[in-house]
């Protein structure tokens, strides 16, 4: 399901959205089955944190503090701990 603004999406294999800059958003997998998704970023907004992170295996916990100051650095507001459903977030 994505949640974009006040929408909320059920995507199937093949479906696409595009969500306008500025929209809060997320991702979330109600299922026990994997999923996978590409995302697309224009202009190339994630690019600056994914290399600030660099690669790491299966084993490795996010630095979530880390992860916070790159994207407050860019600008980008978090609305919610990781996990939290958007009717749960509140701004901080």
């Amino acid at each position: 399901m994505v949640f974009a603004g006040e929408n909320q999406i059920v995507l199937s294999g093949g479906d696409n959205i595009l969500i306008r800059v500025g929209t809060p958003d997320m991702v979330a997998v109600f299922s026990n089955n994997p999923a996978h998704g590409l995302v697309v970023n224009a202009p190339n907004g994630l690019a600056r944190p994914i290399t600030a992170m660099g690669m790491r295996d299966e084993t490795e916990t996010l630095d979530m503090a880390r992860i916070a100051r790159l994207w407050a650095e860019m600008g980008d507001e978090t609305l919610g701990p990781p996990g939290s459903l958007p009717s749960l977030a509140t701004r901080t």
